[in-house]
């Protein structure tokens, strides 16, 4: 039989039999598809995956520049992450937009900074210690790959703990934008207060929402994610003398290799044992951040697969498991920087599915959507000057914005999990344990909470 030109095949999906067409190359469980043959080129994806994803991923060069790597490993850093990440629904057949296990940065850097390695001063142990977090953390997602046991490693935590390490993220993101790094914050004070207001009004304001629903120009605005603030706030940055730009033209190859030398396991040396078992928790609560995402990714497009029968979709979370371990793997033997291997970048995800939605004429395959908001746009940035150079007094811009959006988006999540009174309340205090203290700690205390507080309910599911 054929469908549209391709072989059709049954496979399992959730314990359930479906089929999809064989488009792209096979290897192994995941499917190689070869951009221009068989991704086809969307301009509305392309353009906007060229300004909004410049001015997202480029929010990872000041936390580069935290660890003690200069403004060009920085940005050499954000080449291999940014390039891993457009991988996933390119060289791996993921029908889902990757990103950051984005949670994660705002804990990742709190643990840092407790250990007095964000301060700017290169270290070889803080990157052996951001080693050991890559290597447990890919382990761990291989071996739940392969084995099926994610879904019930997720089950065994505690709503009160789920709900304390997501409050966690939130507590750690907001403490990092208005205490640590007030400072920055005030060089900026006017473009970052619109910034900041624009961007929780179009991601997360009901009455925007409502507005949009019934204004098509409000819900084009609404669909940009931060770029609209960004971009705003850029400007006013511009005429209010808070930011200058000294635009350098021409093209520049990434230093990789300098930035392998600096933090790669292999040049550097891998971790003592002591580092692993200090980074066990930041794996533990890395993974249970992922696990959300990945559950959120599954809900938008088996919802989305009502309305595209004519091409249905390949998902299996095991192969995710396997993909998100791959992509981490290789992170890691140039690079270890823990947060930028997840499963969703859930703002792009739901653009581009609500795009597929529409039918065939409007997009043919998600692949269309996801290859041109990701491979064919990019990785070229990171080789243009005069985008780099126009981003370079934004960046911390676009890192502040990044954290504050994640806070509210985990505030969110975090507020709807517990059931019980005592719950919400060992979630609070589970959240400030993390974000004040340590993982290690927070994790101690979810777990005595859960026992002693809420009480193991063993007929809850």
């Amino acid at each position: 039989k054929r469908f549209r030109g391709g072989d059709v095949k049954s496979i399992k999906m959730n314990n359930s039999t479906t089929t999809t067409t064989s488009k792209g190359l096979r290897w192994g469980p995941f499917t190689l598809r070869i951009p221009f043959i068989h991704i086809k080129f969307r301009a509305g994806e392309f353009f906007q995956g060229m300004v909004i994803s410049g001015a997202t991923a480029f929010a990872a060069v000041p936390v580069a520049m935290g660890l003690g790597l200069s403004f060009e490993d920085g940005i050499a850093l954000s080449f291999i992450s940014g390039t891993l990440i457009a991988s996933g629904p390119i060289l791996f057949g993921e029908p889902m937009a990757p990103g950051w296990i984005t949670p994660a940065l705002p804990i990742v850097i709190a643990a840092f900074a407790a250990k007095g390695q964000f301060t700017g001063v290169y270290d070889v142990a803080t990157f052996q210690y951001m080693a050991a977090i890559c290597i447990e953390f890919t382990l761990l997602v291989f071996i739940l790959g392969v084995t099926g046991w994610g879904k019930k490693l997720i089950q065994i935590i505690p709503n009160g703990l789920k709900a304390g390490i997501i409050l966690g993220a939130a507590l750690a993101a907001f403490y990092q934008v208005f205490v640590t790094d007030i400072d920055k914050l005030l060089i900026q004070p006017i473009s970052m207060f619109i910034a900041i207001s624009v961007c929780i009004i179009t991601t997360f304001s009901d009455p925007f929402k409502k507005l949009a629903a019934n204004n098509s120009f409000f819900n084009k605005v609404g669909s940009l994610g931060l770029l609209p603030g960004f971009i705003l706030a850029a400007l006013v940055a511009f005429l209010c003398n808070e930011v200058t730009f000294n635009i350098e033209w021409g093209f520049k190859i990434p230093d990789v290799v300098t930035l392998f030398n600096k933090t790669s396991p292999l040049a550097i040396g891998f971790p003592p044992l002591e580092m692993y078992l200090e980074a066990l928790p930041l794996v533990v609560i890395g993974y249970t951040l992922l696990f959300g995402d990945l559950i959120t990714a599954n809900e938008v497009l088996n919802d989305a697969q009502k309305s595209r029968p004519d091409e249905p979709l390949d998902i299996n979370l095991d192969r995710s498991h396997l993909s998100i371990a791959a992509r981490n793997l290789i992170g890691l033997m140039v690079n270890p920087f823990f947060p930028t291997q997840g499963a969703l970048w859930t703002g792009v995800h739901v653009v581009v599915v609500e795009r597929w939605k529409k039918g065939f004429k409007e997009m043919p395959s998600i692949y269309d959507g996801l290859g041109s908001y990701y491979l064919m746009a990019l990785p070229i940035l990171y080789f243009t000057l005069p985008f780099i150079t126009l981003m370079k007094p934004l960046m911390q811009m676009a890192l502040t914005l990044t954290l504050i959006l994640t806070g509210f988006a985990c505030a969110y999540v975090a507020m709807a999990i517990p059931k019980k009174n005592s719950e919400m309340a060992s979630a609070l205090l589970i959240a400030v344990f993390i974000t004040f203290f340590s993982a290690w700690v927070g994790l101690l205390v979810g777990i005595i909470l859960s026992v002693l507080v809420i009480g193991l309910d063993k007929t809850e599911k």
